[in-house]
Protein backbone atom coordinates (compact mmCIF):
# COMPACT_ATOMS: atom_id res chain seq x y z
CA UNK A 1 0.00 0.00 0.00
CA UNK A 2 2.78 2.46 1.05
CA UNK A 3 4.95 1.54 -2.13
CA UNK A 4 1.60 2.33 -3.82
CA UNK A 5 1.11 5.34 -2.56
CA UNK A 6 4.89 6.49 -3.29
CA UNK A 7 4.07 5.63 -6.64
CA UNK A 8 1.17 7.76 -7.40
CA UNK A 9 2.79 10.77 -5.73
CA UNK A 10 5.66 10.24 -7.71
CA UNK A 11 3.58 10.50 -10.76
CA UNK A 12 1.77 13.88 -9.17
CA UNK A 13 4.90 15.34 -8.78
CA UNK A 14 6.09 14.63 -12.39
CA UNK A 15 2.80 16.31 -13.60
CA UNK A 16 3.36 18.98 -11.75
CA UNK A 17 7.04 19.44 -12.88
CA UNK A 18 6.00 19.27 -16.50
CA UNK A 19 2.95 21.82 -16.12
CA UNK A 20 5.21 24.18 -14.28
CA UNK A 21 8.48 23.52 -17.03
CA UNK A 22 5.43 24.28 -19.87
CA UNK A 23 4.40 27.50 -18.45
CA UNK A 24 8.01 28.62 -18.03
CA UNK A 25 7.86 27.49 -21.79
CA UNK A 26 5.39 29.65 -22.62
CA UNK A 27 6.45 32.85 -20.59
CA UNK A 28 10.05 32.42 -22.78
CA UNK A 29 8.33 32.23 -25.57
CA UNK A 30 5.94 34.95 -24.84
CA UNK A 31 8.94 37.43 -24.46
CA UNK A 32 11.85 35.54 -26.23
CA UNK A 33 12.50 33.19 -29.10
CA UNK A 34 9.71 30.85 -29.85
CA UNK A 35 10.85 30.34 -33.53
CA UNK A 36 13.39 27.38 -34.40
CA UNK A 37 16.61 28.98 -35.75
CA UNK A 38 17.87 28.31 -39.36
CA UNK A 39 21.53 28.38 -40.47
CA UNK A 40 20.87 31.32 -42.79
CA UNK A 41 22.65 34.23 -41.21
CA UNK A 42 23.06 37.84 -42.17
CA UNK A 43 25.33 40.65 -41.80
CA UNK A 44 23.97 44.55 -42.19
CA UNK A 45 26.88 47.19 -42.79
CA UNK A 46 25.92 50.89 -42.19
CA UNK A 47 28.75 54.20 -41.61
CA UNK A 48 31.13 51.36 -40.49
CA UNK A 49 28.98 49.37 -37.94
CA UNK A 50 28.22 45.88 -38.49
CA UNK A 51 25.50 43.46 -36.86
CA UNK A 52 25.49 39.66 -37.46
CA UNK A 53 22.00 38.53 -37.51
CA UNK A 54 21.19 34.63 -37.40
CA UNK A 55 17.51 34.07 -39.45
CA UNK A 56 14.40 32.50 -38.09
CA UNK A 57 13.25 28.79 -40.14
CA UNK A 58 9.96 30.73 -41.22
CA UNK A 59 9.10 31.40 -44.56
CA UNK A 60 9.61 35.38 -44.28
CA UNK A 61 12.92 35.12 -43.00
CA UNK A 62 13.77 32.69 -45.98
CA UNK A 63 11.91 34.89 -48.70
CA UNK A 64 14.14 38.16 -47.30
CA UNK A 65 17.10 36.09 -47.31
CA UNK A 66 16.53 35.49 -51.13
CA UNK A 67 16.34 38.44 -51.76
CA UNK A 68 20.20 38.92 -50.74
CA UNK A 69 22.50 41.17 -50.99
CA UNK A 70 20.76 44.57 -51.02
CA UNK A 71 22.16 48.15 -50.59
CA UNK A 72 19.24 49.97 -48.61
CA UNK A 73 18.53 53.28 -47.48
CA UNK A 74 17.56 53.57 -43.77
CA UNK A 75 14.92 55.18 -41.88
CA UNK A 76 14.67 56.00 -37.98
CA UNK A 77 11.46 55.17 -36.58
CA UNK A 78 10.68 56.39 -32.37
CA UNK A 79 14.51 55.83 -31.90
CA UNK A 80 14.20 52.43 -31.48
CA UNK A 81 14.66 50.96 -34.36
CA UNK A 82 16.26 51.39 -38.05
CA UNK A 83 14.35 49.85 -40.70
CA UNK A 84 14.76 49.26 -44.68
CA UNK A 85 12.44 48.20 -47.56
CA UNK A 86 13.33 45.27 -49.37
CA UNK A 87 11.82 45.01 -53.34
CA UNK A 88 9.64 42.25 -52.37
CA UNK A 89 6.95 41.85 -49.34
CA UNK A 90 7.32 39.04 -47.04
CA UNK A 91 4.71 35.96 -46.54
CA UNK A 92 3.92 36.25 -42.77
CA UNK A 93 1.46 33.92 -40.92
CA UNK A 94 -0.77 35.01 -38.23
CA UNK A 95 0.50 32.33 -35.53
CA UNK A 96 4.20 33.99 -35.70
CA UNK A 97 3.19 37.33 -34.93
CA UNK A 98 3.82 39.19 -31.55
CA UNK A 99 3.97 42.75 -30.05
CA UNK A 100 6.97 43.32 -27.68
CA UNK A 101 9.77 43.89 -29.55
CA UNK A 102 13.10 43.20 -27.41
CA UNK A 103 16.71 45.20 -28.53
CA UNK A 104 18.64 43.38 -31.10
CA UNK A 105 15.97 41.73 -32.95
CA UNK A 106 15.30 41.91 -36.90
CA UNK A 107 11.89 41.69 -37.41
CA UNK A 108 9.07 42.95 -40.31
CA UNK A 109 6.11 44.62 -40.03
CA UNK A 110 3.70 43.60 -42.78
CA UNK A 111 1.18 46.37 -43.53
CA UNK A 112 4.37 48.79 -44.62
CA UNK A 113 6.64 46.09 -45.87
CA UNK A 114 9.74 47.37 -43.78
CA UNK A 115 12.32 45.17 -42.06
CA UNK A 116 13.87 46.91 -38.78
CA UNK A 117 16.62 46.37 -36.33
CA UNK A 118 15.60 47.16 -32.75
CA UNK A 119 18.29 48.99 -30.52
CA UNK A 120 15.41 49.69 -27.76
CA UNK A 121 12.71 47.49 -26.62
CA UNK A 122 9.35 48.32 -28.65
CA UNK A 123 6.00 47.56 -28.30
CA UNK A 124 3.58 47.81 -31.15
CA UNK A 125 -0.27 47.55 -30.90
CA UNK A 126 -0.04 46.07 -34.63
CA UNK A 127 1.30 42.93 -35.29
CA UNK A 128 5.51 42.56 -36.18
CA UNK A 129 7.19 39.25 -36.97
CA UNK A 130 10.54 38.27 -36.27
CA UNK A 131 13.20 36.98 -38.96
CA UNK A 132 16.26 36.77 -36.52
CA UNK A 133 17.95 37.46 -33.68
CA UNK A 134 21.44 39.37 -33.59
CA UNK A 135 24.61 37.26 -32.77
CA UNK A 136 27.11 40.36 -32.29
CA UNK A 137 26.88 44.15 -32.79
CA UNK A 138 23.70 44.85 -31.20
CA UNK A 139 25.07 48.20 -29.99
CA UNK A 140 26.05 49.19 -33.31
CA UNK A 141 22.49 49.36 -34.30
CA UNK A 142 21.68 52.57 -32.83
CA UNK A 143 24.79 54.19 -34.58
CA UNK A 144 23.64 53.29 -38.39
CA UNK A 145 22.68 55.60 -40.81
CA UNK A 146 22.07 56.44 -44.37
CA UNK A 147 22.43 53.44 -46.35
CA UNK A 148 22.92 49.86 -45.34
CA UNK A 149 24.67 46.54 -46.78
CA UNK A 150 22.54 43.66 -45.71
CA UNK A 151 23.95 40.18 -47.06
CA UNK A 152 24.55 37.06 -46.50
CA UNK A 153 27.36 35.44 -43.72
CA UNK A 154 27.36 32.84 -46.10
CA UNK A 155 29.99 34.50 -48.38
CA UNK A 156 31.82 35.85 -46.06
CA UNK A 157 32.32 32.23 -44.51
CA UNK A 158 33.39 31.17 -48.02
CA UNK A 159 36.20 33.81 -48.21
CA UNK A 160 34.10 35.14 -50.85
CA UNK A 161 33.22 38.64 -49.48
CA UNK A 162 35.10 40.46 -52.53
CA UNK A 163 32.27 39.65 -54.57
CA UNK A 164 32.36 41.07 -58.25
CA UNK A 165 30.50 44.29 -58.90
CA UNK A 166 29.67 46.02 -62.15
CA UNK A 167 27.85 49.44 -62.55
CA UNK A 168 24.89 50.38 -65.29
CA UNK A 169 25.44 53.76 -65.77
CA UNK A 170 22.73 55.97 -68.16
CA UNK A 171 20.92 59.50 -68.10
CA UNK A 172 23.01 60.26 -65.01
CA UNK A 173 21.78 57.18 -63.15
CA UNK A 174 23.77 54.12 -61.72
CA UNK A 175 22.48 50.81 -61.23
CA UNK A 176 24.80 48.53 -59.30
CA UNK A 177 24.88 44.72 -59.71
CA UNK A 178 26.73 42.38 -57.52
CA UNK A 179 27.81 39.28 -59.07
CA UNK A 180 27.77 35.58 -58.42
CA UNK A 181 30.66 33.39 -58.35
CA UNK A 182 29.52 31.12 -61.88
CA UNK A 183 32.14 31.40 -64.83
CA UNK A 184 29.33 33.27 -66.54
CA UNK A 185 29.84 36.24 -64.04
CA UNK A 186 33.20 36.14 -64.47
CA UNK A 187 33.25 36.19 -68.44
CA UNK A 188 31.06 39.21 -68.77
CA UNK A 189 33.42 41.00 -65.96
CA UNK A 190 36.04 40.47 -68.37
CA UNK A 191 34.30 42.26 -71.23
CA UNK A 192 34.14 45.36 -69.07
CA UNK A 193 33.79 48.47 -70.15
CA UNK A 194 31.26 48.21 -72.67
CA UNK A 195 29.50 50.84 -74.19
CA UNK A 196 26.31 49.12 -75.82
CA UNK A 197 22.81 49.95 -76.69
CA UNK A 198 19.91 48.62 -74.44
CA UNK A 199 16.23 46.98 -75.59
CA UNK A 200 13.17 46.76 -73.92
CA UNK A 201 12.14 43.28 -74.05
CA UNK A 202 8.34 41.89 -72.98
CA UNK A 203 7.42 44.57 -70.58
CA UNK A 204 9.39 42.84 -67.46
CA UNK A 205 13.16 43.30 -68.61
CA UNK A 206 15.90 45.19 -70.50
CA UNK A 207 18.63 43.00 -72.64
CA UNK A 208 21.70 44.03 -74.41
CA UNK A 209 24.18 41.55 -76.14
CA UNK A 210 28.08 41.67 -74.88
CA UNK A 211 30.45 40.73 -77.62
CA UNK A 212 31.65 37.44 -76.78
CA UNK A 213 28.84 34.20 -75.76
CA UNK A 214 29.27 33.36 -71.84
CA UNK A 215 30.28 30.40 -70.70
CA UNK A 216 27.44 28.91 -68.57
CA UNK A 217 29.40 25.87 -66.84
CA UNK A 218 29.07 26.00 -63.13
CA UNK A 219 26.03 29.01 -63.42
CA UNK A 220 22.95 28.38 -61.68
CA UNK A 221 18.83 28.44 -63.70
CA UNK A 222 17.41 31.34 -62.76
CA UNK A 223 14.31 29.38 -60.44
CA UNK A 224 12.20 32.87 -60.17
CA UNK A 225 13.39 36.22 -61.72
CA UNK A 226 12.25 39.37 -59.85
CA UNK A 227 13.00 43.30 -60.25
CA UNK A 228 16.33 43.31 -59.98
CA UNK A 229 17.82 39.81 -61.03
CA UNK A 230 20.54 39.88 -63.45
CA UNK A 231 20.88 37.08 -65.78
CA UNK A 232 21.90 35.28 -69.21
CA UNK A 233 19.85 34.03 -71.92
CA UNK A 234 21.94 31.65 -73.71
CA UNK A 235 20.15 30.32 -76.56
CA UNK A 236 19.52 34.60 -77.78
CA UNK A 237 23.53 35.73 -76.16
CA UNK A 238 21.76 38.43 -74.42
CA UNK A 239 21.82 39.98 -71.07
CA UNK A 240 18.86 40.45 -68.99
CA UNK A 241 18.49 42.83 -66.38
CA UNK A 242 14.35 42.14 -65.02
CA UNK A 243 12.42 45.32 -63.66
CA UNK A 244 8.99 42.33 -63.14
CA UNK A 245 8.71 39.14 -62.11
CA UNK A 246 8.87 35.63 -64.04
CA UNK A 247 8.87 31.79 -63.70
CA UNK A 248 11.76 29.61 -64.67
CA UNK A 249 12.57 29.76 -68.33
CA UNK A 250 15.20 27.11 -70.34
CA UNK A 251 18.49 28.36 -70.81
CA UNK A 252 18.29 31.56 -68.51
CA UNK A 253 21.11 31.42 -66.05
CA UNK A 254 21.31 33.57 -63.25
CA UNK A 255 24.26 36.31 -62.81
CA UNK A 256 23.57 38.25 -59.63
CA UNK A 257 21.35 40.90 -58.59
CA UNK A 258 20.89 44.84 -58.18
CA UNK A 259 21.53 46.24 -54.87
CA UNK A 260 21.50 50.01 -55.57
CA UNK A 261 19.44 51.82 -57.97
CA UNK A 262 17.07 49.00 -59.01
CA UNK A 263 14.47 51.50 -60.06
CA UNK A 264 15.70 52.59 -62.62
CA UNK A 265 16.09 49.93 -64.70
CA UNK A 266 12.71 50.71 -66.32
CA UNK A 267 13.68 53.67 -67.54
CA UNK A 268 16.76 52.64 -69.45
CA UNK A 269 16.84 53.21 -73.03
CA UNK A 270 19.61 53.73 -75.60
CA UNK A 271 23.15 53.65 -75.22
CA UNK A 272 24.63 52.50 -71.32
CA UNK A 273 27.84 51.69 -70.21
CA UNK A 274 28.21 48.68 -67.95
CA UNK A 275 31.64 49.18 -66.34
CA UNK A 276 33.41 46.92 -63.28
CA UNK A 277 33.05 48.50 -59.81
CA UNK A 278 35.80 47.65 -57.03
CA UNK A 279 34.04 46.85 -53.52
Amino acid sequence: MEMRMNRVLYILGLAVFIFVACIGSESLAGNGYPLPLSPMKVEIVSQGKKATFQLYKTTAAREFYEQLPLRLDLSNFRDAQWMFYPPERLGVKADEAYHDGKKGELSYYSPWGDVFMLYNDFYASDEMHRLGIALNGVDDIAEMAGSAIIRKMELLMTGKENTMQINVKANGTTIVYELNDSQASKDLYAQLPLEIDVENYGGIEKIYYPPKKLDTSNTPLVKSARPGTLAYYEPWGNIVMYYGSVGPASGLYELGHAIEGGEYIRSLSGAIRVETEIP
